[in-house]
């Protein structure tokens, strides 16, 4: 292939990061590939406009990235502002925005308990966003309470194509349609879907089943990528298989499965709660697992912080009593106070301990011991827990 007097340029779903390594992100199929310097400079200067000289050397690796769709070519520059400012270490990845804690649900699970109908106003999430983006930030977790509820939810939905991360809006379904569906901005929705009827509605309430089923329907018609997460209780531990098939019907490609903590209403709700022994099994029900790596000698959550609607971070949703500052001190601020515990602090030692890093620290610190092993996630694993008595020993 001739690539004389040709132009190059980073795909217009694609962006260049700085992270701890130099990475090319494919925003739309939510891909992260590793660059080197020499690759990071070159994709660099294509997209400043520049006409390069193509070496021999080079020529494989623009084949691969034009096969891919993560470069174009073109007769004309085509110039793209990119914003590729180191980003801390480690890196901020993936944040949870909590924009609202309105809901139209009073789901009997909920940790959140019960809201103050507080809503981060537009222009602080206008600043977090662009932060986020100068950060080298890649997956933006719009959440709640249910996110539509924000008064201004359509002019932050305008705004959310225009930055260079993966946008997903997490919902309850109930309040999207047909209409609304197709004005979505966002890459991905995930929805909640707790089982079949009878398991998700002796959450959600009832007639909700329905309503996920056909926002699903909706969203898929506006060709949106579409995930599912999924809570397990005591009324849907018989329903996975059905959910399993049902999800394969729908061509769903990830589907997030984890335990609710005993936090919010679920304290009042304690007849729903599993042990490990009954829920771990079920977390190998999930699949896809979208893009939520993390450095390996580092607990859960590495790369993951929070921001609450009375705009406070922490660490992660879960540990909103724990705050670690303010959006109003930048987010970049708050990111360096974020408390991070190394693998090797753990009590834990099984051979298995850097696939799940010891699991969710919440519910560990749930269990009485902020530095061990979540029993789910040992469960989810067969290992034995002598502390514990859940599980079966490790093969």
């Amino acid at each position: 292939m001739s690539y004389t007097n040709k132009f190059f340029s980073v795909s217009p779903h694609c962006a260049l990061k700085r992270l701890e390594e130099p990475y090319l992100y494919d925003i739309a199929n939510d891909h992260l590939y590793e660059l080197g310097e020499e690759a990071f400079q070159f994709l660099l200067k294509c997209s400043q406009g520049e006409l390069l000289s193509v070496k021999e050397e080079d020529e494989s690796f623009i084949q691969y990235c034009l096969s891919e769709n993560l470069i174009f070519m073109s007769d004309t520059p085509v110039r793209r502002d990119i914003c590729v400012h180191p980003s801390p270490v480690p890196s901020l990845r993936y944040l949870e925005f909590q924009i609202t804690d309105r809901c139209n649900l009073c789901c009997r699970h909920c940790y959140l308990g019960e809201g103050l109908c507080q809503d981060l106003p537009f222009e602080k999430i206008g600043k977090v966003l662009k932060e986020f983006e100068e950060i080298q930030g890649l997956r933006l977790l719009l959440s709640g309470g249910e996110p539509l509820l924000h008064p201004h939810f359509w002019e932050i939905n305008e705004v959310l194509r225009d930055y260079p991360f993966r946008s997903v809006l997490l919902s309850n379904g109930t309040l999207i349609n047909k209409d609304n569906a197709r004005k979505l901005r966002v890459h991905e929705v995930q929805l909640s879907l707790d089982g079949m009827r009878k398991g998700h509605e002796s959450l959600r309430g009832e007639g909700t089943f329905e309503k996920v089923i056909r926002a699903i329907d909706r969203l898929q018609e506006a060709h949106l990528q579409v995930s599912i997460a999924t809570m397990i209780h005591r009324d849907n531990l018989a329903e996975f298989d059905e959910l399993a098939s049902f999800l394969q019907s729908k061509q769903i490609e990830e589907w997030n499965v984890d335990v609710p903590c005993l936090a919010g209403r679920l304290e009042e709700h304690q007849d729903l709660w599993v042990s490990p022994k009954e829920a771990g099994p079920l977390l190998r029900y999930a699949f896809g697992g979208g893009l939520h790596s993390a450095e390996h000698q580092q607990t859960c959550g590495a790369h993951l912080c929070a921001i609450f609607p009375d705009g406070k971070v922490a660490k992660c949703g879960l540990f909103s009593e724990e705050p670690v500052g303010s959006i109003d001190e930048g987010l970049r601020a708050c990111w360096e106070r974020v408390p991070r515990i190394p693998l090797q602090q753990l009590r834990c030692s099984c051979s298995v301990m850097e696939e799940c890093r010891g699991g969710c620290r919440y519910r560990a610190k749930l269990q009485g011991d902020p530095f061990a092993p979540d029993l789910f996630q040992c469960c989810a694993r067969g290992v034995f827990r002598e502390e514990s008595g859940e599980g079966e020993s490790k093969k």
